[in-house]
């Protein structure tokens, strides 16, 4: 019977997968590396290229072996890397938004944070806007991070929406308006100028901000009613005066 010796050779085993190396538990190292992979996936998509497993080994110093430890596919590798940028933009967003009280500062907290984050974080404005980027993929999270905003915004305008318009199509006007202009404003060349009527960060927050404000002062707006006089819509026909007896 060799129980004794397989026993000592399982903890063995044991003592060694939840060894510590360099102040780290095998959990964190394998935290870490997942997480290199995720911020190297970040920096290829940005640049518009495209992923694969021996670009993103050799990026991150990691072997193929810890590459499908982590992710099934590339595929599922480009997902984790949008979601994340899109996460932290959502995040900075949402706290800005729900600092001050009154409406209009809000909106305009929530678009000087939002571009702001982009600019801190150009990897993600690249990601989520960047016309370099042709991947079916990242084409359909951007779809889906479209209607996620909208949603989002819809929930948010609540029940202070007075007006007949609809409010989901018009949470979905104003996530694509901010979205193109977004867009427009991160693939310009020459994006840091301001003479002329360029865009730059603060135009953009502004603009954002003014044409935001203004539907939403529209949509919480009670509905007046008509205040002209009734009448009758169809046409009027007139009896012609009698003629007079010339006879």
């Amino acid at each position: 019977m060799h129980h004794g010796s397989e026993t000592g050779a399982a903890v063995a085993d044991g003592n060694r997968a939840g060894r510590v190396y360099g102040g780290r538990s095998p959990a964190e190292r394998e935290a870490a590396r997942r997480q290199a992979l995720v911020n190297a996936a970040i920096d290829t998509l940005a640049a518009g290229e495209k992923l694969t497993v021996r670009g993103l080994c050799t990026r991150t110093g990691l072997t193929s072996r810890y590459f499908y430890e982590n992710f099934t596919s590339t595929g599922a590798l480009a997902e984790t890397a949008y979601d994340t940028c899109v996460a932290g933009i959502a995040e900075t967003v949402a706290a800005a938004f729900a600092t001050p009280h009154d409406l209009a500062d809000q909106i305009a907290h929530a678009m000087n944070a939002l571009v702001e984050s982009l600019e801190k974080e150009p990897r993600a404005g690249h990601i989520l806007f960047s016309h370099r980027i042709a991947d079916p993929l990242i084409a359909r999270k951007r779809q889906e991070s479209t209607e996620f905003f909208a949603q989002i915004t819809a929930a948010t305008a609540g029940t202070a929406v007075r007006s007949s318009v609809d409010v989901g199509h018009a949470a979905q006007f104003v996530v694509g308006g901010v979205t193109q202009l977004l867009s427009v404003w991160l693939n310009s060349d020459d994006r840091p100028y301001t003479a002329a009527g360029g865009l730059d960060g603060p135009a953009v927050a502004r603009l954002a901000a003014t044409m935001i404000t203004a539907l939403a002062a529209q949509l919480t707006e009670a509905p007046t009613s008509s205040s002209s006089s009734p009448q009758d819509p169809s046409p009027t026909t007139r009896t012609p005066p009698p003629r007079g007896d010339h006879g």
